[in-house]
């Protein structure tokens, strides 16, 4: 896309890089560029400065009609609902909207394989990463939805034999149905209830995930979790060539070797010895080692990448033992579903920090999952604790048990405090908010930062 000479206006400067990406590259092709988002000069500082001795205008703290009826192009960062009435506004101005991950697959001449799904998608994409990397064929390099990635920014090092991995988020996929563009290899992880306070339902989210496929052609390579019912579903509707993985099968399966619903032939997950905890990180392992197949990564690469594989931060990440007690780091649980992944992960007894902002999502078997495996449970104050707190009393009277709920705190090193004295040798210590993180911390990112800060500061002084 030409954006040489064009007013180009960057909506959401965000500090994750997507923003900055974009507001560098509509910079560096010759466009007049404006930047603005609604955070303050203060919290923007580190991206303002990343962008220094670049012809950009920044308008922050607020967003002003004028600005979107001055451009020509509205890039959006991925956190922008597509009803916001600001690119309403740019588009009756004649605005053309995009996104940066739409612009980078229209530059890309890389290969790219896109993964996404509504949890594990970050350790399945950095798996296939390691697994490309350790064959050593072709480059690799990786981007996306990756926290400080600016994906655009890895064009100038990517050529027609480069394999480009990107996580992609469903807002992100967003960006490439207006050109009718997917990834020659999509990944597919599961869907569950997720950003529906964005989205008009759950048929409206998994059809934005379903855009890592939907315009793929035969030529293309599909891997879906057979597990999951929407992915499941998704898999029968995929163009290319299509494969199925399923822990519940004990491997993967071409789609054609499906007979009345069931699998006539699987071929055996052979890749089960890892430092990774839970079942789904069983499913992430399937889904990245049978790309890696596909993608003809030896067997033995896959062997000794996955043996060596301990995750990513942030998921169910060791932090350290203290003590005898085993301190995890889950702090990118912002859903229910991923509150609740994370208990069934550990069989030893837990002491729970949750709590935070909701997305309005059900809560499921989360309180039945907490009250049965949990002996306490430190919450931090937010719309979603709200929430969860009368589920947890029923689930406590229903299931006939103690109550396990030690207070909620305000302030987070009281809370992490209290969680490490209600804790013995042998427990786990789990940070699984299952809610997000705005109002006490800028992200769920920089929530994790600061728990794994904390707990590394007193552990060293004790």
């Amino acid at each position: 896309m030409n954006l040489r000479g064009k007013r180009v206006l960057v909506m959401g400067l965000g500090l994750q890089g997507s923003g900055m990406a974009s507001a560098r590259y509509a910079a560096q092709q010759g466009a007049v560029v404006r930047v603005t988002d609604m955070k303050s000069p203060e919290v923007l500082a580190p991206s303002v400065r990343a962008l220094a001795g670049l012809p950009i205008e920044f308008i922050l703290g607020e967003h002003r009609d004028e600005d979107f009826i001055w451009a020509d192009v509205v890039i959006r960062n991925p956190g922008v609902p597509r009803t916001s009435r600001y690119l309403l506004l740019a588009q009756e101005h004649g605005a053309q909207i995009e996104m940066e991950i739409g612009l980078f697959f229209l530059a890309c001449p890389g290969r790219i394989i896109g993964i996404t799904g509504t949890r594990g998608k970050t350790t399945t994409t950095s798996l296939i990463y390691e697994l490309l990397r350790a064959h050593g064929q072709a480059p690799v390099v990786i981007g996306g939805n990756v926290a400080g990635v600016e994906t655009l920014s890895l064009l100038p090092q990517i050529t027609p034999e480069t394999l480009v991995v990107l996580e992609l988020s469903s807002w992100q996929l967003e960006g490439l149905a207006p050109h009718s563009i997917s990834p020659s290899v999509a990944v597919m992880t599961n869907i569950y209830p997720d950003h529906l306070n964005t989205y008009n339902g759950m048929e409206d989210y998994a059809e934005a995930k379903a855009n890592i496929f939907r315009f793929q052609t035969e030529h293309g390579i599909a891997v879906f979790n057979y597990d999951n019912p929407w992915t499941r579903r998704f898999g029968l509707e995929a163009p290319g060539e299509t494969w199925f993985t399923s822990v519940e099968h004990g491997g993967s399966f071409p789609r054609s070797a499906l007979v009345d619903g069931a699998p006539t032939q699987v071929e055996p997950l052979a890749f089960a010895e890892t430092p990774l905890k839970g079942r789904h990180n069983l499913e992430n392992i399937l889904l990245a080692t049978t790309t890696a197949r596909l993608l003809g990564v030896p067997e033995s690469v896959i062997v000794e990448t996955v043996r060596g594989f301990k995750g990513v931060s942030h998921r169910l990440e060791e932090v350290c033992e203290w003590r005898g007690v085993r301190i995890v780091n889950d702090s990118t649980s912002t859903s229910p579903i991923a509150g609740q992944v994370a208990l069934e992960a550990f069989e030893q007894p837990i002491v729970l920090v949750a709590g935070g902002n909701t997305k309005h999502l059900p809560l499921e078997q989360w309180p039945e999952t907490i009250i049965k495996r949990c002996r306490d449970v430190i919450l931090l104050p937010g719309s979603g604790t709200d929430e969860l707190l009368p589920e947890l009393r029923q689930e406590i009277e229903r299931q006939g048990v103690i109550d396990p709920i030690r207070g909620t705190f305000a302030d987070f090193h009281q809370a992490i405090d209290a969680a490490m004295a209600l804790t013995y040798p042998g427990d786990v210590l789990l940070f699984s908010p299952g809610f997000t993180s705005f109002g006490m911390f800028l992200n769920e990112f920089d929530r994790g930062d600061k728990f794994v800060a904390y707990i590394r500061e007193k552990a060293k002084d004790q």
